[in-house]
């Protein structure tokens, strides 16, 4: 409940932040801020679905889940890593 409590708090200063950098930027000098630009939590979650978690197909979560084979017995790429 205190996640979702800070979430919802970011969300509100964010949209502040973004709407006061709008107001005194500069139309020539870049794009407009956006609230995403000013939320720390909005970029953690942008981290997680940009696809830097682990892959694996149905064999190795299989060798991994039921016969108990760790990462490097299994024959599969976990994240980039072989």
């Amino acid at each position: 409940m205190h996640e979702g409590k800070a979430h919802h708090d970011w969300q509100i200063a964010s949209a502040s932040m973004a709407l006061l950098a709008n107001i005194n930027r500069d139309p020539k000098k870049g794009r407009a801020l956006r609230p995403e630009d000013f939320n720390p939590w909005e970029s953690r979650m942008r981290k997680v679905r940009k696809g830097n978690l682990p892959t694996a197909g149905v064999e190795a979560l299989k060798a991994a889940i039921i016969d108990g084979k760790g990462e490097r017995e299994v024959d599969v790429e976990f994240g980039g890593r072989k």
